[in-house]
This record gives C-alpha cells, structure tokens and sequence, in this order.
C-alpha cells in the first residue's frame, strides 16, 4: 500500500513522450515558471537514441510547458532557437581531457538549478574536465523565458570553500531581497553549506555572504560552514521558497540513498534540529514499487513550482532513474510527496 501522499504520478521524459524534440534518454529536471507563466525545465546529459551514449549528445537543454503538483508535466515545445529541438543551450564539444594538461577539454556541463528573478531566469551549471572533475562553474541568464542564454562572465572556482560551492540550488526571497544558495560538491562526499547574496552582484563572488561562526554562534558574513549534521552526504539540491516563512530543502541523500526534505522557516536553520523527511527511497531493480516510493538507481528529486507542505501529496518532485548497466532506463519521472512542517496534514 503507497504510504499517505506518495506515489508516481507519470514519466516526464522518454520514448513517445519527449523524443519528439530528441530528448529520448534524459536526467534531472529542475524547473521553474517563466515570467510568461510557462514551466521551464532544465536537463543534463541528453541523448535521441533510446538509451545512454546512442545518438546525439547534449548538455544543458531545455524544455517548455506545463504541469504542477497534481497534474503532469508536459513539454510543449523546446528552450533555444528551435522550438523543435532541444539544442544544447551553448556551443562546446563533449570531449575527455588526453592528459592533465589538456585544458581545453570539456566533457559535459551539468545544469544545477534554475532560479527566476522577476523577468529574468538564471541557470547555474557545472562544467566538468573528466566526469565528476569539476573544473569550475558558472552563471547563464536568460530575457526571453529560457529560449536564449547568455553567459554572465564569472567563473566560481571548482575548490571554492573546500569544493562544497560545486552543485548550487537557489531561491529569492522578495520579503528580505536576498537570493539563498544552499550548495555542496559534485562528487556526493560533502554536507550542505549556505550563502546569500543580491541580486545585483549575483555575478560577483566576492558579493556572496556566508552563513557561519562567529565564535560558537552562526553569523552572516563569515566563511560558510556546512548547515548539515556530520555524515549526511549530499548530490543534487533543491532549495525553494513555497510561500512567507515556508523553506524546503533537500534533494539527493547520497548517504541514505533517498530523496529526503525538510520544512524551514527560514534557510539559516540549523538542519540538525529539523527531521529529515524521505518520501522516496532506494530500492533493488527487482525490489521497485513506484506507488510506494521504491526506485532503482534513483537520484534528482527537484520540488515542483506549486508545491504545498501540510498537505497529502501536495509536494510535487522530478526524480530521476538510471539503469546504468544497461542504460535504459534514463528517464525523469513525477512523483507527488506529503512534507509536514508544523500543521496537521488535511
């Protein structure tokens, strides 16, 4: 029996639902509403052909639509200059570095989260030199509803604040004007650190403050320390703000093996006095049970724009799925969650 809230509501990506634009094989996802109100969703490493490695090979691309909590995601159209395509959004090769010295290889760039600010949309991406091997990452923008990007010029070092600044996940706040970035490394190894900076030197790092000690106690300004309590390992983040004084942030638990959550009041909360909710975790191939929240080689787990905590299956989540002995399937997948944060669930 699915636990209360729980369950897949359909596939996202995949054949005969997004192989119209090439986006046959696909990963990650997160999303959110365009000025024009349409859902913009961004993914990583795509390929036409039906499993990883077949076919054309892009990243980032992005796909429009629509779609919510309670209703499936459907793409309408593709992001960039062909509305029939999914395009890589930036020209660059996928190519493995020869050697150490080989500074020009980039093998992929891997797309962190999406963050809208009024009328314009931002993309933080991963640029790796070898899988895993961060080389450094950078800040895309886009005025026009995530058809076209443009770079803004910074690189944030891949060893910034001991690799824990590699995999951002970002949200604004228009009560207080500060953009929050919770972040940790590329790899899965590390706990989550905090940063906040505004909107106007979102391309400056030197601008971005940290959340850290001032002696025993936690201050704005210092050299961020992880918000997360000691052996929780992360991956992919989703920070969002769904309404005055209702946070959640989580993602991929690497070291539980679960898309797990938690229900703030604000992002500068100490996460160790706040349970960690896993609505959908690990399982075998042959142990899978999608109503229940049981996935195979599961990862991902963005919150869907209009999401409500306290509410039975009121969180919307795309989670990804990668057989990757096989590789198939590599698909994005809809999940609806219930989160509890200090009301009764109705």
């Amino acid at each position: 029996m699915a636990r209360l809230g729980v369950g897949k509501l359909g596939n996202v990506t995949g054949p005969g639902i997004t192989d119209r634009w090439g986006v046959t094989c696909a990963d990650l996802g997160a999303s959110t509403v365009a000025p024009n109100g349409t859902l913009v969703s961004v993914f990583g490493d795509t390929f036409a052909g039906a499993r990883v490695g077949q076919g054309d090979w892009r990243s980032p691309v992005i796909l429009i639509g629509s779609g919510d909590p309670e209703h499936l995601v459907r793409y309408e159209r593709a992001g960039g200059r062909d509305a029939a395509y999914a395009r890589q959004l930036w020209p660059y090769q996928h190519r493995e570095p020869t050697s150490a010295r080989d500074r020009g290889a980039i093998s992929t760039v891997i797309p962190s989260d999406l963050l809208r600010i009024d009328d314009m949309l931002y993309l933080h991406a991963i640029v790796n030199r070898g899988f895993g091997n961060v080389a450094w990452t950078e800040i895309w923008r886009s005025a026009d509803n995530g058809l076209s990007w443009h770079n803004l010029s910074t690189r944030f070092p891949a060893r910034l604040h001991h690799g824990h600044a590699q995999c951002w996940s970002w949200d604004y706040d228009p009560d207080d004007g500060w953009i929050y970035v919770a972040s940790t490394g590329f790899q899965r190894d590390k706990g989550i650190i905090l940063r906040r900076v505004r909107p106007a030197h979102i391309a400056d790092p030197r601008k971005y403050s940290g959340w850290g000690y001032r002696g025993d106690r936690r201050a704005w300004g210092r050299t961020p320390a992880p918000i997360t309590p000691p052996g929780e390992r992360w991956g992919e983040l989703s920070l969002r703000r769904l309404s005055r004084r209702s946070w959640v942030l989580g993602g991929f638990v690497a070291s539980r093996y679960a898309l797990g959550y938690r229900v703030l009041g604000s992002p500068a909360t100490e996460l160790s006095s706040v349970p960690l909710q896993l609505p959908v975790i690990g399982s075998s191939w042959d142990d899978e049970d999608h109503a229940g929240g049981r996935v195979a080689q599961l990862y991902g787990g963005y919150v869907l724009p209009g999401s409500q905590v306290n509410r039975a299956g009121g969180v919307g989540l795309l989670v990804s799925q990668w057989n990757t002995e096989h590789g198939w399937p590599y698909r994005v997948m809809q999940f609806r969650a219930t989160l509890i944060g200090g009301e009764q669930v109705r």
